[in-house]
């Protein structure tokens, strides 16, 4: 019988000044802040290759400064005839992506009347796509909207309003209130500060896999891809290409599949993906009638599944085979929306809720997990059951009555380690970071999931985003997650262990209860055809 976990489960933390440092063979260490980045701490060997990083409201820019140079600034443009590039485009990206390129051109370019026509059709096509893909969306309310779905508390005010770790090297992306992105690198002396004047209200970063320098960020007006000049001279020899969309605006999510060919976004006005060719700055749209707006995507680790959550109830897995067409899964939260999700090995989800209380899921998604029309007998592997209770538990100082702290309720950010092993959790409105350990058996089932530690900062400290090294190594002791604090410190926390072989999750493998297919938490979810 497998327990649905709770946080209650937790220990009670220490109520005092000190930071929780790292947890090694289980215990917690904890330090002050003067000490925190001694060598003589045992958890210093983890960090060595770690940067120190703190962000201050001194460091953030005032106004905004001219823009670094664009890759379109450095080449002389080509003033081929418009027919030719109107009928370009029309060979490209089909008749309705011609109209709107006619609509766009000089009147005197072309003739009165065929501007007059282009720029009528183009009038209609936008209130018919309006309509369609964007009744049920968010409203567009600057920021505010943004801030709702994005993976960062308190995203308005925060410092640092989000985190990227390259997939392949220790390199971090840091992008402030001030929309400039820091990037940090190991054996890289000097940081490079990104800045355009395209970069605004950046939610979203990541990575491009297999290539070291690219990155990939949702910004209000489109999609900047920013090629990157590590230890020049000069941070304007870094430059950044804009990737933009009709109706395609703000982008809320940017993500690569494994093999860095592929680039997804989404956008809360919008219900469609854009499946993105960077090579030739083109995109192609998933389409999908109603659902409202889209507030983020999730590739898989193998890159053949792709999960995409909707501003509303419904979130869709794609599933991706070679040399087949992409096929979309539908399923529904019986109330608010998919808050977070991510992958794990073995093509497991997880995704947790907005609804209360909050929920964690497991979904494992091998052996056409959809198929399964009945699921009376839980031994079959096809299903997805509740895995960790996020309601609210209030811990008390043992010393002091009167001092208590809670953690729980609504889930801002869910990360879990490439290995599988660690799954952390931040909330809306709770000081501490949650971390459970989990175990995945031979089937892609989370077959254990128990209570690992719970991380405060200093004094008046909230976390504000999360995210797990990237560059693990397979049979490394230690897993190491970055925590971006409201006081603008980025902690470094390692979490160190005997790393436990297959054979031993294989003998852990145990069959899930059916009772807790019957449960409340179960029936919040379901699949459409």
């Amino acid at each position: 019988m497998m327990k649905v976990s709770s946080l209650e489960d937790f220990e009670n933390p220490l109520f005092d000044n000190r930071t929780t440092a790292s947890l090694i063979d289980n215990k917690l260490i904890y330090c002050n802040r003067e000490n925190l980045h001694e060598e003589t701490q045992p958890f210093a060997a983890y960090l060595r290759d770690f940067p120190v990083i703190l962000i201050t409201h001194d460091m953030l820019a005032t106004r905004e400064s001219v823009r670094t140079i664009g890759a379109g600034d450095l080449f002389l443009p080509v003033q081929d005839s418009v027919f030719k590039k109107i009928a370009s485009v029309w060979r490209e990206k089909g008749i309705i992506e011609a109209i709107r390129a006619t609509s766009a051109e000089n009147p005197e370019r072309i003739t009165p009347a065929i501007f007059w026509i282009a720029s009528q059709l183009t009038r209609v096509l936008d209130l018919v796509e309006k309509g369609t893909f964007q009744s049920e969306g968010l409203p567009i309310s600057g920021s505010g909207s943004i801030a709702d779905i994005a993976n960062t508390r308190d995203w308005i005010t925060a410092l640092i309003r989000c985190i990227s770790w390259h997939p392949h090297w220790t390199r971090l992306a840091v992008a402030t209130r001030d929309d400039r992105i820091r990037i940090f690198s190991k054996d890289i002396s000097g940081v490079a500060i990104l800045k355009h004047n395209a970069q605004k209200t950046v939610c979203c970063m990541n990575w491009r896999p297999n290539c070291g320098r690219e990155l990939a960020v949702a910004c209000q007006s489109g999609i900047l891809i920013w090629t990157i000049e590590l230890g020049a001279a000069s941070n304007s020899l870094s430059h950044a290409t804009l990737l933009k969309y009709k109706n395609h605006a703000p982008v809320t999510s940017v993500t690569w599949n494994p093999e860095g060919d592929l680039l997804v976004s989404s956008s809360l006005t919008d219900s469609n993906m854009i499946i993105w060719d960077v090579s030739r700055e083109s995109g192609i749209p998933l389409k999908r009638v109603g659902s409202g707006g889209l507030c983020f995507t999730r590739w898989s680790s193998c890159g053949s599944r792709l999960f995409s959550a909707t501003c509303r109830k419904v979130f869709r897995v794609w599933n991706i085979g070679t040399g087949t067409p992409w096929v979309p899964e539908k399923w529904t939260v019986s109330s608010g929306r998919v808050a977070a999700a991510c992958f794990g090995p073995n093509l497991t989800l997880l995704f947790a809720s907005t609804e209360d209380p909050a929920t964690v899921f497991s979904m494992p998604l091998e052996d056409h997990i959809f198929d399964v029309k009945t699921m009376g007998n839980f031994n079959d592997s096809k299903v997805a059951v509740p895995l960790i209770d996020l309601s609210k538990f209030t811990f008390t100082n043992p010393d002091n009555d009167e001092e208590e702290v809670t953690i729980g309720g609504r889930v801002i950010s869910m990360d879990w380690d490439p290995s599988g092993r660690y799954l952390a959790i931040i909330f809306q409105e709770s000081p501490l970071v949650a971390v459970f350990t989990t175990k995945i058996g031979a089937t892609s089932r989370i077959t254990n999931v128990k209570a690992g530690c719970l991380i405060k900062g200093f004094a008046l400290e909230v976390p504000n985003c999360i995210q797990f090294y990237q560059n693990h190594k397979k049979d490394s002791e230690a897993v190491c997650l970055t925590i971006a604090w409201s006081s603008g410190r980025i902690q470094h926390f390692p979490i160190v262990s005997h790393v436990e072989t297959q054979t031993d999750v294989c003998r852990n493998t145990t069959a899930f209860s059916s009772s807790v297919i019957g449960s409340p938490l179960y029936s919040s979810f379901s699949s459409y055809e």
